[in-house]
């Protein structure tokens, strides 16, 4: 139970809580929707761990406000905030979170097009198409690949923005440890949506011959939202990787001197 006396340990446990919960909310299953037994089985496909979602999320933010609440009956760590490297964590953390909350509302894919050639008495000219698709729009519209998987960079971002910086301020012991986990989880949150971005679009030309009419090109491309939530996704792994090395290095001085 001392375990969760640990202002830093709550703040982390709030941040997978919440990262598990957004998953199985959004999470897809085939659910049957047909009883006959002599009718055919039909099934569709259901979000049907959302209640388990909502209750980790709830959990997840009475672990934070507990974590929040120990925290401030103790000093505040804030001098630790005048070492570099944890004050180059929180700017990280924040940066890479606003940015991956911005990136959302940006572009992520943009669908470019040539209708068939169109004759007029003018002459003969193609219709071009421009679409862009934001984060937005993949998770809420009718283009989804997964439901609304790209939650999962909402939560990225509030972990870059609001776990990380709180962790270096009211942890006290052990915070190096519990930063790689942030940093680690944060930007596995928001890999995973980019990567099934990635793999359910087509990045390459496709070509129709529509007869006599003509034909007709069209090819996807990554947006800027795809390329900065990428970016933020990369950082945040990077900083993790980062941290566990400088971990590393400051646990061998100790195991070596204790030989």
């Amino acid at each position: 139970m001392q375990l969760f006396k640990n202002p830093g340990i709550l703040v982390c446990l709030s941040a997978f809580l919440l990262a598990l919960g957004t998953y199985l909310a959004t999470m897809e299953v085939p659910v049957r929707i047909t009883y006959d037994p002599a009718a055919a089985e039909q099934y569709d496909l259901m979000r049907a761990y959302l209640p388990f979602g909502f209750a980790l999320w709830i959990l997840s933010l009475m672990f934070l406000v507990y974590g929040i609440v120990l925290g401030a009956q103790k000093p505040l760590a804030v001098a630790r905030l005048k070492k570099p490297f944890s004050m180059v964590s929180i700017i990280v953390g924040v940066t890479m979170g606003v940015l991956a909350l911005t990136s959302t509302f940006l572009p992520w894919v943009i669908a470019e097009g040539t209708e068939p050639f169109i004759e007029t008495r003018g002459g003969s000219f193609n219709v071009g198409q421009y679409h862009a698709l934001t984060g937005v729009d993949l998770m809420t519209g009718t283009n989804n690949m997964a439901g609304d998987i790209i939650l999962l960079v909402f939560v990225g971002a509030i972990i870059g923005i609001l776990h990380i910086p709180l962790l270096t301020l009211l942890e006290r012991e052990r915070t190096d440890a519990m930063r790689v986990i942030l940093f680690l989880l944060g930007g596995i949150c928001i890999i995973g949506p980019v990567a099934l971005v990635y793999a359910h679009r087509i990045w390459w030309i496709s070509l129709r011959v529509n007869g006599a009419l003509g034909f007709s090109v069209s090819f996807e491309s990554p947006g800027m939202g795809f390329l900065i939530a990428t970016s933020c996704a990369i950082g945040l792994i990077a900083s993790g990787i980062i941290t566990t090395i400088k971990l590393a290095r400051s646990i061998a001085p100790i195991n070596t001197s204790s030989i």
